[in-house]
């Protein structure tokens, strides 16, 4: 009989979305992060020994150091990257997630994932697996081969560095409702080429950014400022979205748009919301269609 820490099939089952959840917050792309677990179970299969008593933080640590090998060489492409470089959006149906109450808890805003790049690789990986995935400091330190600690004035240092908690990004229930009708009237907006209906779901320092990678006409460097953010937006709405159809989804659990044309994903809209007003902060336009190839309507 098959033991757990020997069944790969058993293995893939239990632990395929917790490893996908690290190197997805870690990389910021589906795509890698989807073949970095192919290429992990790939790797260990025929090589798990039986005395290996926590499998999880034994694929967690190997997970966390494929992550950062990858962010070493990702940041020195990026270098090269044409434009502003997004992280690739998780979309789904706006009401389709039954689990999504059970699920939000280790859930990263895409708003948050922007944040994270803020951070060095080992920063990111010291928070995420403390603030996302509540492991102990000390399981922290022995992945690293660092002491308890030392960890805990790195997660203590990040903290201070993003200025946010997991807990208090919004609350499930009241935000999302009515983050779903300021997004319903942001679509109505631009679909309808009524731009000015904006003005007041603005900050006045709303910043806009936009991710073409080279490959779609994208603004190339971030937009600031309310007067020219709606400029942007009107000449968008004239030009691209009288083309294109916008449906109101998920982006990474939280409401945004998915844009398309003849059937075929064209670009996903996603927001940050100013905790006080709940007037929209930023918004992120990511057009690249390498990062909209895993989508489907």
């Amino acid at each position: 009989m098959d033991q757990p820490a020997t069944n790969i099939e058993d293995m893939y089952t239990s632990y395929q979305p917790h490893l996908f959840s690290i190197a997805y917050r870690m990389l910021g792309s589906r795509s890698d992060a989807e073949d970095m677990v192919q290429d992990l179970f790939l790797s260990i299969h025929g090589h798990i020994h039986e005395n290996i008593h926590n499998i999880k933080s034994y694929l967690s640590k190997m997970m966390i150091n494929r992550c950062l090998n990858e962010l070493k060489s990702a940041r020195r492409k990026r270098m090269s990257y044409v434009g502003n470089w997004l992280p690739e959006p998780m979309v789904g149906g706006i009401d389709d997630s039954p689990l999504e109450s059970a699920e939000r808890h280790d859930t990263i805003s895409y708003a948050f994932l922007i944040l994270m790049e803020k951070l060095t690789p080992l920063e990111r990986a010291v928070f995420i697996l403390r603030e996302v995935f509540a492991y102990e400091h000390s399981e922290i330190g022995d992945m690293f081969n660092k002491t308890e600690v030392n960890c805990r004035k790195i997660f203590s240092r990040v903290k201070k560095k993003v200025d946010i908690s997991i807990e208090n990004q919004e609350n499930p229930s009241t935000r999302l409702v009515e983050e779903k009708e300021l997004v319903a009237r942001f679509i109505s907006a631009i679909t309808n080429g009524n731009i000015e209906s904006l003005v007041d779901m603005l900050t006045e320092e709303v910043t806009l950014i936009a991710d073409g990678g080279g490959k779609v006409s994208a603004a190339v460097q971030p937009i600031y400022m309310k007067e020219r953010v709606l400029k942007l937006l009107r000449a968008l709405s004239d030009s691209r979205f009288p083309a294109s159809q916008a449906q109101l989804v998920k982006v990474n659990h939280q409401p945004g748009v998915l844009l398309s044309q003849d059937g075929v994903p064209t670009g996903v809209i996603c927001f940050a919301w100013d905790d006080q007003t709940t007037a929209i902060e930023r918004i992120y336009i990511i057009v690249n269609p390498d990062k909209l190839q895993h989508l489907a309507i």
